[in-house]
């Protein structure tokens, strides 16, 4: 990380400090927020600049950046609870090893329903958030990517490499959206619908109705995709970011198709899913959780629950409306919900 980053973290650390500092003994024990585990394992803080930055964060500092001092605050006091919380144990529950076989993708809709795809039985299960039980809603075959819109799910089939859009009012019957070589990941944003094609390393974006509007990844000089995976919206700045596996990165992509920008990750991603406040949950096929601040473009850290045996690998990973993650584990035949 560069001197200037490092300011960056040292002086939004100092005011939340600040903040912090002045709550009660109790709330600062309730509130898990754990500085020094934000700074611990990704990268070395320099105490030397971080020294220097208290000693002159009321003075004008005209030599670092300054673009990223508007970052929400609530963003960053999320970042720094999720920073402690995921890095240490924590609540979690574990879903299905009766009942699933091969949980592929996981997707959230905005009251908090969790829907998951079973490739190998060929079932959409649906987990009701109130009471957290699996209860199959849809028969699939090869269920592959899963994505909600309301009720309504948006599923591709590794079978017939074909997107289908599955209606609440008419569960047992699904609209054919069209032919996707090896598709994976699938999003839904603002009416469009996108799906990732692996074979062909790019993303078709499509209308309600199943027209292509834009395709793009496959010949866009540095920003080409090379095998990419998952894909998730990021709503506030109207962004898709696609985990671009072969690249060890998230590219960023206007709804348009057009390249934005690219984050760096030090492994390989294979499914994310937008978290809000900025942060993007990424999951691997190492089995872990990378958690990435989209606005200061940063791999914050990495989440690993020791306590799991025989952590497999991660092939979808959803967040809900209450920040809870949901991760698929199809080796154990389980997801697993890690509470915020």
């Amino acid at each position: 990380m560069s001197v200037r980053d490092e300011i960056k973290w040292a002086r939004r650390s100092i005011k939340l400090y600040r903040e912090f500092s002045q709550l009660s003994t109790d709330n600062r024990t309730d509130s898990l927020l754990n500085l020094d585990n934000l700074f611990s394992d990704d990268f070395d803080r320099d105490d030397d600049i971080f020294k220097t930055v208290v000693e002159a964060e009321d003075e004008d500092m005209s030599d670092a950046d300054d673009s990223d001092d508007d970052m929400n605050g609530s963003g960053f006091d999320y970042l720094c609870s999720l920073s402690s919380l995921y890095r240490t144990t924590c609540p979690y529950k574990k879903f299905g090893e009766t009942k699933l076989k091969f949980p592929f993708g996981v997707c959230c809709n905005e009251v908090g329903d969790v829907f998951v795809s079973d490739w190998e039985a060929g079932l959409i299960y649906q987990l009701e958030n109130v009471e957290d039980e699996l209860k199959c809603t849809r028969m699939f075959p090869k269920a592959f990517g899963v994505c909600a819109a309301g009720n309504d799910v948006f599923v591709t089939s590794e079978e017939d490499e074909h997107l289908y859009l599955i209606r609440s009012d008419s569960p047992d019957m699904k609209t054919d959206l069209g032919y996707f070589p090896s598709p994976d990941g699938i999003c839904y944003m603002n009416g469009y619908i996108y799906v990732v094609e692996e074979q062909n390393n790019r993303v078709c974006g499509l209308t309600s109705f199943g027209d292509t509007f834009t395709v793009f990844g496959d010949d866009n000089g540095p920003f080409t995709l090379n095998k990419p995976g998952g894909v998730a919206v990021y709503p506030e700045k109207e962004l898709l970011l696609v985990c671009d596996r072969g690249n060890k990165r998230i590219s960023m992509w206007d709804k348009l198709g057009n390249p934005v920008d690219t984050i760096p990750l030090p492994q390989h991603p294979d499914c994310c899913s937008y978290a809000g406040y900025g942060i993007l949950v990424v999951g691997t096929s190492q089995g872990e959780v990378l958690f990435i601040d989209l606005d200061c473009k940063q791999h914050v850290f990495t989440w690993t629950n020791k306590q799991l045996k025989n952590p497999g690998f991660i092939t979808g990973v959803a967040v809900d409306n209450r920040q809870n993650v949901y991760i698929c584990d199809p080796k154990n035949h389980r997801v697993i919900k890690v509470y915020r």
